[in-house]
């Protein structure tokens, strides 16, 4: 029996669980390696209690790493095993139009269409920005970076919501770059 599962109904849950997801770097945890073992773990449970809940818990997992730019294919055959036992597959579950993140070329034009509408004011001028993204990215230069684009230190906490602030994120087998603010997804093509 196939079990339609509408992924937008349940847009505030992937957003949450890409917001956990972002926070294993700073336990320097791999996303990659959790996603597969909270997947395993509910398809555990499935396969004890036979409920299909576990397993459209499994899909709303799988489209919040899909969203934040990791492959398919990195986990293929368990990621079909949960699509296989809900009466689905990946054509009908993710196409390519779902995926909410962007591959981008390592070059300056590609790298700087990435971020918002830079402030003159900044510390940093955006060509420098730029600069300091494709090196750390092209030399894997493991870390936690940030950029804010808001020009002024002296900020209201009302107005520091309202701060593009981007985070690029270095790790032995993650690097991306996150839109915090406008929460889009970025990986590169080397």
């Amino acid at each position: 029996m196939e079990i339609e599962v509408d992924i937008e109904k349940y847009r505030t849950n992937i957003e949450a669980i890409k917001i956990v997801f972002h926070t294993l770097c700073y336990a320097e945890l791999s996303i990659k390696q959790c996603i597969k073992k909270v997947i395993s773990y509910l398809v555990s449970y499935y396969n004890m209690e036979h409920e299909k809940k576990y397993l459209i818990c499994g899909v709303l997992h799988m489209q919040a790493y899909l969203e934040m730019g990791y492959d398919y294919d990195d986990n293929t055959e368990l990621f079909n095993f949960v699509l296989k036992e809900l009466g689905t597959d990946r054509k009908q579950m993710f196409p390519k139009k779902f995926y909410r993140s962007y591959s981008i070329k390592l070059n300056k034009s590609q790298v700087r269409s990435m971020i918002g509408k830079w402030n003159a004011a900044n510390c940093m001028p955006i060509a420098e920005v730029v600069d300091d993204i494709i090196d750390k990215v092209k030399n894997h230069k493991e870390g936690i970076y940030y950029y804010q684009n808001s020009g002024n230190k002296n900020l209201t906490f009302d107005e520091k919501a309202k701060v593009d602030t981007y985070e690029l994120v270095i790790k032995e087998n993650d690097c991306y770059f996150c839109d915090i603010r406008k929460k889009k997804y970025f990986t590169f093509i080397q």
